[in-house]
């Protein structure tokens, strides 16, 4: 894999074939993100929106955690010279968080140790979250008297319901990854040395598919979840069929291309 560290060296994005790689890279502080790390997370996802060769991207953290959020520390100097950039820098984390939850690759979240506020945040944009059974997720705003800033309220009551957005809102305590699973935060758990080999696992499926129906099917999903049910249909009803490739005459063939179902029978079964 080839690593290009940005130019603060908060951030090093790699490539490997399709496979793209980001990493938040200020391990001493939880990978929490600053004005400059949280810019330039913003201009790789933009590089990645527009690489028609990435069918897959990892957003991970170094060390051992993913990310903290905001750098609280930096907050006292968003008003410095008269300059009030807090508007701005909400604006674009927000355009950050869209541009995930848009992109046409396939997101996974690799988490391990702290996933709290705008790192659960960064979950929330993703396709797949694998995470270890030592992380710690949490949305602790409220006890700092700010407010979350990029989906913690408009997109975590989505995946966790109404309830439990507003419990880990208003009381900011921290909770397990098995709660982070059972409330549909997370995919996958695993032990902390087993998390690469999770990830791999999951992209060799991946890279397996068909690109075409791959992406049909996650812009099915993305767009139709916020629909009525007879409008998100219409998206299963005129689908580009040409662009599936050979899956049907490989099953109708038993040709080689069948074992996309082999490789799948048994994965995350367990």
């Amino acid at each position: 894999m080839s690593d290009h560290p940005s130019p603060s060296g908060k951030l090093i994005v790699g490539r490997e074939g399709p496979i793209t790689t980001i990493t938040l890279n200020r391990p001493e502080c939880h990978n929490a993100l600053d004005i400059e790390l949280s810019a330039e997370l913003n201009q790789a996802v933009k590089a990645v929106n527009v690489d028609r060769d990435c069918r897959i991207l990892v957003l991970r953290g170094a060390g051992e955690t993913f990310c903290a959020g905001d750098d609280l520390k930096e907050f006292n100097t968003w008003t410095n010279g008269g300059r009030d950039i807090g508007m701005w820098q909400v604006r674009q984390y927000q355009e950050t968080a869209n541009l995930i939850d848009n992109l046409m690759p396939v997101t996974i979240a690799a988490v391990d140790g702290v996933c709290t506020g705008g790192g659960l945040e960064l979950t929330l944009c993703c396709d797949f979250v694998i995470a270890t059974r030592r992380s710690r997720w949490g949305m602790p705003e409220i006890n700092w008297a700010i407010t979350p800033g990029w989906g913690g309220t408009a997109r975590l009551s989505k995946f966790a319901g109404r309830r439990k957005a507003k419990e880990w809102n208003l009381l900011g305590a921290l909770f397990s990854a098995e709660t982070a699973e059972q409330n549909n935060l997370v995919n996958r758990l695993c032990e902390p040395d087993g998390l690469d080999a999770e990830v791999d696992g999951l992209i060799e499926v991946l890279l397996d598919k068909s690109p075409g129906s791959l992406l049909c099917t996650k812009y099915f999903v993305d767009k139709g979840a916020d629909l009525d049910n007879a409008s998100s249909l219409i998206f299963e009803g005129a689908p580009p069929r040409e662009m599936f490739g050979d899956g049907v005459a490989a099953f109708v063939e038993k040709s080689t291309r069948d074992d996309r179902r082999k490789l799948v029978m048994s994965f995350w079964q367990d």
